[in-house]
């Protein structure tokens, strides 16, 4: 591995540790209330962009709830 790939790891693992710590409940992310988080959506919270892609369990192109807590807790 080259020094590249693992300061995006880097980043990535803390981005997604700060969204874990800080995260909103589903109902104030999911703004439409369509019942889903868009990528769109998911803009609006720091760290999710960056684990939505792996949250993304049925990769449709939003988080629903379960996927939401998920990624969460990961």
């Amino acid at each position: 591995m080259n020094i590249k790939t693992l300061c995006i790891i880097a980043l990535t693992s803390v981005s997604a540790t700060a969204f874990a710590a800080d995260k909103p409940e589903f109902n104030l992310v999911d703004l439409n209330a369509d019942g889903f988080v868009s990528q769109e959506e998911a803009q609006n919270i720091v760290g999710l962009t960056d684990v939505f892609e792996a949250a993304d369990i049925n990769k449709d192109g939003q988080l629903d709830e379960a996927e939401y807590a998920e990624a969460a807790i990961s």
